[in-house]
């Protein structure tokens, strides 16, 4: 009576641990899928933070027939609202790698005790933290106020021609260009957090995912560089009047902001030493940026048609690697040319390799389907037989249904490893505490019912649902339409055998 209580209490106990784990599982399958979905949300909000940056660069505005400088205060207003929203996406990123870190510790603290001391773990482990933190610094770089400090600060003095000399401006450019290293580099890297398995990879990314994301990047690319020839422009401007300035005399270099303009100033002198209709290369070129000062846009508050015409000229000269591009003696204005260039090859590249990737994920995506296919016959088969095998010898009608699922789990992991794997002998690799269990139930039941446990006759095989066991002699081998749990069967009748 003892002995059948603490049986009772021992599958009671293993039950309980069995729904803890279900619990656990179901768990970590939620905070999985959030964490899929927060990654989502948080790559299509880098790209929208790359895509509104360059509305810092469209700010400054240059009135050319009044030879003045000023600022778009709602352009302004507008940007510093948007940009305040994309930061506040990189911050909460920031809170939920910390989190996600923490518990990965806490985690780790808890079941060390469990995991044997491995350098590859170690190292694993060394990894992961090192690329967590990474991604921190990265995200706080991109949150860094660059382009408010390049243009609020520079130009806050753009009255006075000489807060624009030609090395505050390399400075300011450097910190408008700075900004997209962080912001790009963050797209790239949470893209390929999705790619870190071929099984997620095929399951949770659609091609046409892939496609609209290389469409995207490149628009962006032309958005991008529409805006930087935008602001490039207007510093041209700004260099040719204040080298006229110190060629006339009497001309005062602080005398340009738009707010404090005298009507009673000569522009003359800037009309004839920085002609732009019609252009003279003679007295100063413009090389790339006549275009856009020829056609007024600099001074526009029309902001659609303003951007619109820039978007264009970068994805024309983005398609063509700037084949199409005339820029003057001056080096930076070269420069600039030669990296629309190595952008447009980079950006082509990088489409060719992806259209590779996508043909490749697509034969792996067929292989997949048709393992899937195959496993499922098979689970589909040998869950009828363990059914039935079950029900006839001696299980409880009440864990028929839990014991199977643990000896299909066991099936189903073998076939997701080899789908090709014999399935005629698994007793062999089921758990331990499964085994002893089984084997309680049978020998309960051997002594209720011998001949339904040791009769093998050919008209009612029992189901073959065993591994193949190379310590078996070959005529067991041969008779794989045998039993399901032949092993315990013959260790049971040899039992029998010696209490006899």
């Amino acid at each position: 009576m003892a002995t059948g209580e603490v049986t009772v209490v021992v599958e009671n106990i293993e039950d309980e641990d069995r729904s803890n784990k279900k619990e656990d599982e179901n768990h970590d399958t939620r905070w999985g899928a959030s964490l899929q979905m927060w990654k989502k949300i948080f790559v299509v909000s880098c790209l929208f933070a790359v895509a509104q940056d360059p509305l810092f660069l469209y700010v400054p505005m240059m009135k050319d027939d009044i030879k003045c400088l000023l600022a778009d205060r709602n352009l302004k207003t507008a940007a510093l609202l948007l940009r305040s929203l994309t930061d506040l996406f990189y911050i909460l990123n920031i809170i939920f790698q910390i989190y996600t870190s923490a518990k990965y510790r806490v985690s780790v603290t808890q079941n060390d005790s469990k995991i044997r001391f491995s350098w590859k773990t170690t190292i694993a482990k060394m990894w992961v933290f090192f690329c967590s933190y990474n991604n921190i610094f990265i995200d706080i770089l991109a949150i860094l106020p660059l382009p408010q400090v390049a243009i609020f600060i520079f130009f806050s003095k753009m009255r006075d021609l000489k807060s624009l000399s030609p090395k505050r401006m390399a400075i300011m450019n450097l910190f408008v260009l700075l900004q997209y290293v962080p912001r790009v580099l963050r797209i790239y890297l949470s893209c390929k957090e999705f790619k870190k398995t071929p099984k997620e990879e095929i399951k949770e990314t659609a091609i046409w995912v892939k496609g609209v994301l290389n469409f995207f990047m490149y628009i962006l690319a032309s958005h991008v560089l529409g805006a930087i020839w935008y602001f490039f422009a207007i510093q041209r401007m700004t260099i040719c009047w204040y080298d006229a300035c110190q060629k006339k005399k009497g001309c005062d270099t602080s005398s340009f902001g738009c707010h404090e303009h005298n009507t009673f100033r000569n522009i003359k002198f800037l009309n004839d030493l920085c002609p732009i209709s019609p252009a003279n290369t003679t007295l100063f070129d413009f090389g790339i940026y006549s275009t856009i000062l020829q056609s007024g846009i600099p001074g526009s508050t029309k902001y659609f048609r303003k951007i619109s015409i820039c978007f264009w000229w970068g994805l024309r000269n983005l398609s063509s690697l700037g084949s199409n591009l005339e820029p003057s003696v001056d080096g930076w204005e070269n420069l600039f040319a030669a990296f629309i260039s190595i952008i447009g090859l980079l950006l082509f590249l990088y489409l060719i390799g992806n259209l590779q990737t996508c043909m490749q994920l697509n034969t792996a995506r067929r292989k997949y389907h048709r393992h899937e296919v195959k496993v499922n016959r098979k689970m589909e088969k040998k869950d009828n037989q363990t059914e039935l095998w079950l029900s006839e010898n001696g299980i409880p009608k009440n864990l028929i249904n839990d014991i199977k699922q643990l000896i299909m789990d066991k099936v189903r992991q073998e076939l997701e490893e080899d789908g090709d794997a014999d399935l005629d002998y698994i007793f062999s690799i089921l758990p331990p505490n499964l085994q002893i269990r089984i084997k309680k139930y049978m020998q309960h039941q051997h002594h209720h019912s011998q001949p339904n446990i040791i009769t093998l006759s050919p008209e009612k095989p029992i189901p073959d649902l065993h591994v193949a066991n190379p310590n078996l002699p070959p005529s067991t081998t041969a008779s794989r339409s045998g039993a399901l749990l032949r092993e315990p069967l013959r260790e049971e009748e040899k039992q029998r055998e010696r209490e006899t």
